[in-house]
Parts: C-alpha cells; structure tokens; sequence
C-alpha cells in the first residue's frame, strides 16, 4: 500500500515539472515573438481569465477590458516568466491584479463625479443568462447568481477559482497573494453564504453543482 501511494505521488510530481518545462517553452517561443505560441496561451487561458476579471468587475465589458489589458501586460513581461509556477496560474495573477486596479479606478472617478456615491452601487451585476432549453435550469441559474451577488469581490474571486475552475488552494493562494490557511477560511465563508441564500430559495449546493 506505501508503495502504491509514493509510486502515484512520484508519477503525479513527475507530470507536474513536465507541465512546468511545457510551459516555460511556450512563454520562451511566444516572448521570442512566436505569434502561434502566444496565440496557444491566448487561446488556452482568455475564458478563465475573463471568469476572474468578472468576479471581480462584475462588468462584463470592464471584464472584457481588463483580460484584453492583462494579455498586453503578460506580454511584454513573458521573458521574466520563470517557470515557478503554471502559466496558467501567472495569466490569472496578472488578471486578478488588474481587475482590482480597474475597480478602485472605477470606484474613485464615481465618488469623483458625485460625492453622494454609494459603493454598493458597483455591486449590481448584469448577468447574461445562457440560452437554455429548460426554464427550471434557467429558473436555477437565477437563485445562483443571486446567491453568488452575496458574496464580496474577494469571496466570489475564490469561490470561481476552487468550485467553477477547479483551481487548487495552493494555486489560489498564489493567484491572489494569500496564505493557504486564509484562502481556506474565506472558501469556507464563501460556502457558507451561498448555503444560507440557497435553503432561502429551497436550493442545496448539490444542485448548484449539478448546474
């Protein structure tokens, strides 16, 4: 059984640096000015980054805006790109970093352009709601975003990363600059809430799952 366990914990290491190698090529050929490299990293990483702007923004365009900023940006920094981490996890840092940016910029030109701004007015989402053949799926996605617009910026950011990306603790902790333990006790916040706004609607989180 202990050679079992160290046999698939040496196999899984042993794929990670070869995906860390992979990646470290590819940011080498597109910072050489490979167009097809960067085109892959593009192509590989723009829906989850524009996921993370959006969690942040809640803006589409403004999400749009900052992934199409962090691409620019990632662009012209791909030769300091070590390899240290996933390429992926670097994008989403850029993306996370810059999203924030565009909010504070966002909140002072409001509070600018009228004194009486109340920052909860920035917590208003459209939400494009998917063509779905089944109202009741439609009618669930609702009660989600509802549930999701309870959670802060920082919530719905780690939320997204861990149960709609599938992003490790250790590779959030990374993408937004926090210890492992503090990315832990606001997904349990997180979970909590959104918990708490779905028995409201009637609504468990294995349904949520299943959306």
């Amino acid at each position: 059984m202990g050679k079992t366990v160290i046999v698939a914990i040496d196999a899984e290491e042993r794929a990670s640096q070869l995906a860390l190698k992979a990646d470290q090529a590819l940011a080498t050929l597109a910072a050489a000015g490979d167009r097809e490299a960067f085109r892959t990293i593009v192509d590989s990483n723009k829906q989850r980054m524009f996921t993370v702007a959006r969690s942040v923004l809640r803006d589409m365009e403004l999400a749009e805006d900052a992934v199409q900023e962090s691409f620019i940006k990632a662009y012209r920094a791909l030769g300091d790109f070590k390899g240290q981490s996933r390429l992926s996890t670097w994008l989403h840092r850029i993306t996370y970093l810059t999203a924030i940016d565009m909010q504070r910029q966002r909140q002072r030109h409001l509070r600018l352009a009228d004194a009486e701004y109340d920052e909860d007015i920035g917590a208003d989402d459209s939400v494009q709601s998917r063509s779905e053949s089944s109202a009741e799926r439609q009618r669930l996605q609702g009660h989600i975003e509802k549930a999701l617009g309870c959670l802060s910026s920082f919530e719905q950011t780690v939320f997204t990363l861990r149960h709609m990306q599938n992003f490790r603790l250790r590779e959030i902790a990374l993408v937004v600059d926090r210890s492992e333990g503090t990315v832990k006790n606001i997904l349990f916040r997180a979970i909590r809430k959104m918990r708490d706004q779905l028995a409201a609607e009637h609504i468990s989180l294995q349904e949520f799952e299943q959306c």
